[in-house]
C-alpha cells in the first residue's frame, strides 16, 4: 500500500515538473498579445484583412515555439515521460471537456457575426438592450470562457500557475471588450509571459542537457 502511495506522489511529482520549463506561460501570455491585433482593428475595418492575417501567424508561431519548446527542449532533459493510467484518462478527458468549449465558443462567434450582419444589412433595427449593456455581456462571456477553460485544463494537468494565468486572461479579454481598448489584453500577456520566461531561462540553467546530447550538438 505504501508502495504505491511512493509511486503516485513520484508520479504526481514527475507529471508537475514538465511546467517547470514555462513554456505553457510564454504560450498563452503570446496569444494574448497576439490576439490583441484583433482587438485594434478601427470601426471602419481598414486593414481587417492584414491584421487577421497577422494575428493567425503569430498564433501559429506561438504554437510553433512552445511545440519545438518541448520536443527540442524539455524531453532532451526530462526525457519523453509515461504516465499511467489514471492521468491518461485524464488526459482523455479533458480532450473532450476543451472539445465542448471549441464548440461553444464556435457556437457564441456565428451567432455574433450574424447578429451584426443582420443589424447591418438592416434586419435588425431595435436592440431589446442598450450597447453598453451588450459590452458588458459579451466582454463577461469572453471573460468567463476563456478563464475557466484555463482553469480546467490547469485542473488535469496540475498547472498551478494556469490558474494565476487564467485570472490574468479573463481580466484581459474582459476590460478589453468593455472598454474597447487592447491595452488590459496587452498588460495580460505581458505578466503572463514575462514570468514565463524567467521560469525558462531558470529552467535552462537548472537543467542542463546531458552530457551526451551537449556533446552530440557540438559534433
Amino acid at each position: 500500500m505504501s508502495q504505491n502511495l511512493d509511486l503516485k506522489t513520484i508520479e504526481r511529482k514527475a507529471f508537475r515538473s514538465v511546467h517547470q520549463d514555462g513554456l505553457w506561460d510564454i504560450y498563452l501570455g503570446g496569444l494574448m498579445l497576439v490576439l490583441s491585433l484583433m482587438f485594434s482593428i478601427p470601426e471602419s475595418g481598414e486593414g481587417k484583412l492584414t491584421t487577421f492575417g497577422l494575428a493567425l501567424l503569430g498564433v501559429a508561431i506561438m504554437f510553433a515555439i512552445f511545440q519545438l519548446g518541448k520536443k527540442f527542449i524539455t524531453i532532451p532533459r526530462f526525457g519523453q515521460v509515461q504516465f499511467g493510467p489514471e492521468r491518461q484518462k485524464r488526459k482523455v478527458t479533458l480532450w473532450w471537456i476543451m472539445g465542448v468549449y471549441l464548440v461553444i465558443t464556435l457556437g457564441l462567434f456565428l451567432f455574433s457575426l450574424y447578429v451584426w450582419n443582420a443589424a447591418d444589412a438592416g434586419r435588425i433595427t431595435m436592440s431589446p438592450i442598450s450597447l453598453s449593456m451588450e459590452r458588458m455581456i459579451v466582454a463577461s462571456l469572453a471573460a468567463l470562457i476563456s478563464g475557466t477553460s484555463i482553469i480546467v485544463t490547469s485542473y488535469f494537468r496540475e498547472f498551478v500557475r494556469g490558474y494565476y494565468i487564467a485570472l490574468m486572461m479573463g481580466a484581459g479579454f474582459f476590460f478589453t471588450l468593455l472598454f474597447n481598448v487592447t491595452t488590459p489584453m496587452l498588460v495580460a500577456g505581458v505578466l503572463i509571459l514575462v514570468p514565463g520566461l524567467v521560469l525558462f531561462i531558470n529552467f535552462l540553467r537548472k537543467y542542463p542537457l546531458p552530457r551526451q546530447e551537449a556533446d552530440y550538438g557540438n559534433s
